[in-house]
């Protein structure tokens, strides 16, 4: 089966052609170089093909010599522009439901990459993931996306919100003056993740406009709207919920009965819907925690037993045994590894 080619909601890509308009660009060299058309505002719900926005990206990367481009397109935007999403944002009873609602329904702004979400004992990490090569398109598009996802989160948790930390996978652009005054915090490139970390006390905020009936409603909304857009399968469903109970920090291992009723089915149809998959629930848990435990030892403030903890184990010694068993390493050494390579993945597990 063909896999339809990834789509952005026009409202993303008028923010940006409007930017470049206000710079200068010329708008009939501007179209015919990227097939962007510059009227979107009439329909701001359309989809338009992502790699149109990628072209849009590259070709005022290579006219405008400005290395905070994506910053400022991002300063323009405001959370009203998100519709569904941005007002589910606005009225979530807490930070972290709202971080959640974006985690969940962000293929309504574009299903070219998703929003990840997960708690350690003192931070909260918010991660952009998006596969492709870092072409000058995606690093000014990650750039921007990761500087709204900060932007929206000041708008329902304070202005005056600062990051612990900014990373992107990309190398540093030539001047970053505009990046440090826009995040208000270290900014570190050549990283293993696009995205911020921020302090985890944030998230019991209320956001000013906390309104959980009307939250629920617009989340049934944004579901509806969404189901096109991500036709998830049953396996993807449950490695969402077993990542979002494992990001949890007193959430331990999620067991059958908890996923089932997240997702509204029964523990005997959700063994029997994965088994349809050729898999397993406990197979999955395996699989979500092996990969949580290679991007946890590739950060750097994460301590081992913070680490084990946060997978489900009782201590360092079951989670040593562990990595032993999926990558043919301790964790201590495994991190040594992970942070000494460039590649995105682990040594493959022995056996």
């Amino acid at each position: 089966m063909v896999r339809p080619r990834p789509t952005v909601v026009a409202g993303v890509v008028q923010r940006v052609v409007d930017h470049a308009l206000r710079a200068g660009v010329r708008p009939d060299a501007m179209r015919r170089a990227t097939g962007v058309p510059l009227a979107l505002a009439e329909d701001a719900a359309r989809r338009v093909v992502f790699d149109h926005l990628l072209d849009l990206w590259t070709y005022l990367g290579q006219t405008l010599d400005d290395p905070s481009l994506p910053i400022r397109v991002a300063q323009q935007a405001v959370i009203e522009d998100l519709h569904v999403l941005g007002f589910a944002m606005m009225t979530a009873p807490s930070v972290r439901d709202a971080l959640d609602t974006v985690a969940r329904y962000g293929a309504l702004l574009t299903d070219s990459g998703r929003w990840e979400v997960t708690e350690a004992a003192r931070r909260v990490h918010v991660r952009w993931y998006r596969t492709g090569p870092l072409t000058l398109g995606h690093r000014l598009s990650n750039e921007t996306a990761v500087a709204q996802g900060l932007g929206g989160l000041r708008r329902i948790a304070g202005a005056d919100l600062t990051p612990v930390e900014v990373t992107f996978r990309h190398p540093a652009p030539p001047r970053r003056a505009g990046h440090s005054a826009f995040f208000g915090c270290a900014v570190r490139f050549d990283a293993p993740h696009d995205g911020f970390s921020f302090r985890r006390e944030i998230l019991d905020a209320a956001p000013p406009s906390a309104n959980r009936v009307l939250w629920e409603y617009l989340c049934r909304s944004a579901e509806a709207l969404s189901e096109p857009l991500t036709p998830r399968s049953i396996v993807d469903a449950v490695r969402h919920q077993i990542v979002r109970e494992l990001s949890r920090v007193d959430g331990g291992i999620p067991s059958l009965s908890l996923v089932a009723c997240a997702l509204g089915t029964t523990e005997r149809t959700l063994r029997r819907r994965l088994d349809a998959e050729g898999t397993s629930f406990r197979r999955l848990v395996e699989e979500v925690r092996r990969e949580r435990a290679s991007d946890l030892l590739r950060g750097a403030t994460a301590s081992v037993t913070e680490i084990a903890l946060q997978l489900g184990f009782a201590d360092t010694t079951a989670f040593s045994h562990a990595c032993q068993r999926w990558f043919g390493r301790a964790p201590r050494e495994l991190r040594s590894c992970l942070r000494a390579t460039p590649e995105p993945r682990p040594p493959s597990p022995r056996g």
